[in-house]
């Protein structure tokens, strides 16, 4: 495309301030402002807008990606840390056919876990858990 030279006036403070303060050349400026009023496509922009918007779809999907393996990942190490406690647990569970929520509490205070963690993770497990249960003898 070729470029014509042409004159426009415009007041020398203003003309001096652009230089100073546009990103761009006065008269990419200009240019650019007329495509925007004409509502002309420049379509390197719109490539380059393209790919923009791709790259943004991109990095919420990486962080989507990131926040869904930080949960595995702290979901793994939660079972590993109730192993102690799921022995005696499964073990009472074996022997009641249910785990009271007494106990359960219990269990926890002795191994030194959250006991409303340790509970969702018995129900989690898909054992039964019941508000009271005495221990057996």
């Amino acid at each position: 495309m070729s470029k014509k030279s042409v004159t426009i006036t415009v007041d020398e403070n203003i003309w001096e301030l652009a230089k100073d303060k546009l990103p761009c050349s006065r008269s990419e400026f200009f240019e650019n402002q007329l495509r925007l009023y004409l509502d002309i496509e420049d379509p390197e922009a719109k490539i380059v807008e393209k790919i923009s918007k791709k790259e943004n779809e991109i990095n919420v999907l990486k962080d989507k990606l990131c926040t869904i393996r930080r949960e595995k990942q702290l979901r793994l190490e939660a079972s590993n840390v109730f192993e102690n406690a799921m022995v005696t647990i499964n073990r009472l569970h074996d022997r009641l056919g249910c785990v009271g929520r007494n106990q359960i509490r219990n269990v926890a205070k002795r191994c030194d876990v959250p006991s409303n963690e340790l509970e969702k993770h018995v129900v989690d497990q898909g054992l039964t858990v019941v508000n009271f249960k005495e221990v057996p003898k």
